[in-house]
């Protein structure tokens, strides 16, 4: 079963275009949003996540069309912008998520998850230099502050294969201070306090079309994005009372890639970050490894039949 093509689609395809210039058009071809659809997702584990696009909301004088879910996301530490926007725009310059907020709710949520995992392997490779019967303890804490734009850009209409967009841009604060008691070397002006500043560039590019696999069927014509992910942090050590140290640099790449089928939208999500998955491992702490979401089930109100 084919879905059936709009007349212009074949004529791009017939005469090789790289650009597709009919703006919103296409964007609802790609991005099919009418009230009452839903996608219901399965991740690597099993776990299910149904999408439900519902009636759009007012903000500021803006409208914008809106999705719930089923489980609805209790736990920011688990919120994806790929996937768990709750207000979006379908316009003739992009299809954008409007997400600021919720970036910065997910990924303070996420900092402290994984800082709730980290600070006791710290605690006790610091505390193993001391010497031995010394009574020392260590307390550490820490404070994430996560600054986002507003708007994660998804999808540039018209579509333009092989062309760089700037998709999201955000910086992350991160500080632990330290409370030592009992060392057997003094600390004048006290422990030192660990500072990190990541700033973090997403890009998305079109890469090309492919017939896509899924347990809710074969989608073909699949337009492929691959956002990449650039974290530049900067490691500052302060010490009080002794001269500023010059940062450290660390450097952190992340790849996802979506496949959107003509008239359905979103059919698979992966989401794969190897470096952190290594300084988890360091750490010993369990790698995330690959997450994965196909879709299983679906439903677009109003879309066109099928052709045999």
């Amino acid at each position: 079963m084919l879905k059936k093509m709009q007349p212009i689609f074949l004529l791009l395809l017939i005469f090789g275009l790289s650009t597709m210039s009919v703006g919103n058009e296409w964007a609802n071809y790609y991005f099919p949003d009418t009230v009452g659809s839903y996608w219901t997702y399965e991740d690597q584990d099993g776990n299910e996540l149904t999408r439900y696009a519902i009636e759009p909301e007012d903000i500021d004088g803006e409208t914008y069309r809106a999705f719930s879910y089923d489980p609805a996301l209790e736990d920011w530490a688990d919120f994806e912008h790929y996937i768990h926007p709750y207000f979006y725009q379908v316009g003739d310059d992009w299809v954008a998520y409007f997400v600021g907020a919720e970036i910065e709710n997910g990924l303070k949520a996420h900092t402290a998850q994984e800082m709730e995992e980290a600070l006791p392997i710290l605690r006790e490779q610091m505390l193993g230099g001391a010497p031995e019967g010394a009574a020392v303890s260590l307390d550490l804490s820490y404070d994430v502050e996560v600054e986002s734009a507003d708007y994660f850009y998804l999808l540039p209409t018209p579509i333009t294969y092989n062309e760089e967009w700037t998709a999201l841009e955000l910086n992350v604060a991160l500080t632990i201070t330290m409370d030592i008691q009992g060392a057997p070397v003094d600390l004048p002006g006290g422990a030192p306090t660990i500072k990190t500043h990541s700033t973090i560039i997403e890009t998305g590019v079109v890469t090309g079309t492919e017939t896509v696999e899924t347990p809710a069927g074969t989608f073909e014509d699949c337009l492929i994005i691959e956002y990449q992910t650039d974290e530049t942090t900067q490691v500052t050590i302060s010490m009080p009372g002794a001269p500023q140290q010059d940062p450290e640099e660390r450097e952190a790449t992340t790849i996802t890639t979506l496949w959107l089928a003509p008239n359905v939208g979103i059919v698979k999500f992966s989401h794969e970050h190897p470096e952190a998955d290594e300084a988890k491992e360091q750490l010993g702490l369990e790698p995330d490894g690959e997450i994965t979401l196909e879709l299983t089930n679906y439903e677009i109100k109003g879309s066109p039949s099928e052709d045999e």
